[in-house]
């Protein structure tokens, strides 16, 4: 990636007449191990080195697998007042993709590159060219991309009294974590993965539940995007319609959801109710039963009759259920297959359970024994939702919406509870039964 300038240097710490900057640790953390004390133990450099590693890493891990990373306040980019060739980091907190705090806590001043200048031709020009070879070039714009990274300062060296052999004669006394402030003039790639995008669930109570597959990655190094300049001219001056601050990727910290949350709340409806969805239902969609196996599942006899039960996650008003609503629909399959199928409405009941939870369709015995055990045949299960509602009055939210199950051969399924967030719908589920399986 090709960088217009050197990078620009801002640290939280008083700067030293002896600094140097250092290049960014691996961005790896591996297995956690600290130093273990006892009485009498020989400290040396490298249990204190482990100790602070130690912290360190665990601090990284933390961002990085519960927060993201991001800008989290502050870090814009602004004009600078007086000074057409240069513009101002203003101060903030961040954190980049490894789990490293960058933080500026004064205002960073950077530089514009100048151009490069004119390289001189060789030869003398030409009389009839001598005004057009006198003329400066005309100045050209261009884009570029703020960035800022995580960097560390050695300062503040000092004489080593037992050193190695072939070590030093100083050591730095302190590191401090700085920031490099990064002009470029070609999109970084961090940009082009920025947190939050991609594709998202639609299902929030799916995106609830699930949890995910793998820890977040603890990144390349990079570099995190604070803003785009356009169509910049060296010198000239800098105005604020210029910088964009808006591809920064946010960190979203605690105080930031919460204002989120407040803000989703009070611009919801005041009057939304909760809507009443199906919860469950006894039976497994499209499946293929035996005569036999539909009998003493769905069936049953006169004395300890069965049914096809479905379960509510509130109460619902006994009047909208019935068998208009509530229906067993019969698609028998021709013996001849150049006979149409034919489709006829089961004869049934429909009862309520005393807590209002659930209902059952028990299709009539009599009928399924002498009309249905020898055929084979589809049975559809439906009940309208428009018409049935809650004791408060709404329709139940009945849509029965199909997914898939994330896994490594991404099942089919049917999602429960069911609803699509608007009250009334149609609940359709099906069965089939056949004779030769």
């Amino acid at each position: 990636m090709q960088r217009s300038n050197e990078s620009t240097y801002a640290t939280g710490a008083p700067s030293s007449s002896a600094t140097a900057a250092v290049a960014c640790a691996s961005c790896d953390i591996p297995a956690f191990c600290r130093s273990y004390f006892y009485t009498g133990k020989l400290l040396t450099e490298g249990d204190l080195t482990r100790e602070q590693r130690y912290m360190i890493d665990k601090l990284r891990l933390h961002y990085v697998a519960l927060h993201g990373w991001g800008v989290a306040c502050g870090l814009m980019v602004q004009p600078h007042p007086q000074c057409p060739d240069r513009f101002i980091v203003t101060p903030g907190f961040a954190v980049d993709d490894c789990g490293r705090e960058i933080r500026l806590v004064t205002e960073c001043v950077v530089q514009f590159p100048a151009p490069p200048q004119p390289v001189p031709q060789p030869c003398p020009p030409e009389p009839d060219d001598e005004d057009e070879a006198t003329l400066p070039p005309s100045p050209q714009c261009q884009t570029y991309y703020v960035c800022i990274r995580y960097k560390e300062c050695q300062e503040d060296f000092m004489p080593v009294v037992f050193a190695d052999c072939c070590g030093t004669q100083k050591q730095p006394n302190r590191v401090c974590e700085c920031a490099a402030v990064e002009l470029l003039t070609e999109t970084p790639e961090c940009l082009c993965e920025k947190p939050g995008q991609g594709k998202h669930e639609e299902n929030c109570h799916e995106l609830y539940r699930r949890l995910p597959a793998k820890c977040p990655s603890t990144g390349e190094v990079c570099c995190i995007p604070l803003a785009i300049i356009r169509d910049y001219t060296y010198c000239e001056p800098l105005s604020e319609t210029m910088i964009d601050n808006s591809i920064r990727p946010v960190m979203p910290t605690v105080p930031r959801l919460e204002e989120l949350i407040r803000c989703v709340m009070e611009h919801l409806p005041k009057t939304a109710p909760r809507l009443t969805h199906i919860s469950r239902f006894y039976w497994d969609h499209d499946r293929e039963y035996s005569p036999g196996e539909f009998l003493y599942e769905f069936v049953g006899s006169p004395a300890a009759p069965r049914g096809f039960e479905i379960e509510f996650d509130g109460r619902v008003h006994a009047k909208g259920l019935n068998t208009r609503t509530f229906q067993a629909t019969i698609v028998r399959e021709p013996r001849d297959q150049r006979e149409p199928r034919t489709i006829e409405i089961a004869p049934a009941h429909v009862a309520r359970s005393e807590d209002g939870h659930r209902c059952t369709l028990h299709i009539d015995t009599e009928y399924a024994r002498h009309h249905l055990s020898d055929h084979n045949f589809d049975l559809f299960v439906t009940l309208r939702c428009d018409k049935v509602i809650d004791e408060r009055g709404i329709a139940v939210d009945g849509n029965l919406l199909a997914g898939l199950r994330e896994n490594e051969e991404y099942d089919y399924l049917l999602r429960h509870p069911t609803g699509d967030g608007i009250p009334g719908g149609l609940f359709e589920s099906w069965i089939r039964v056949r004779r030769d399986r």
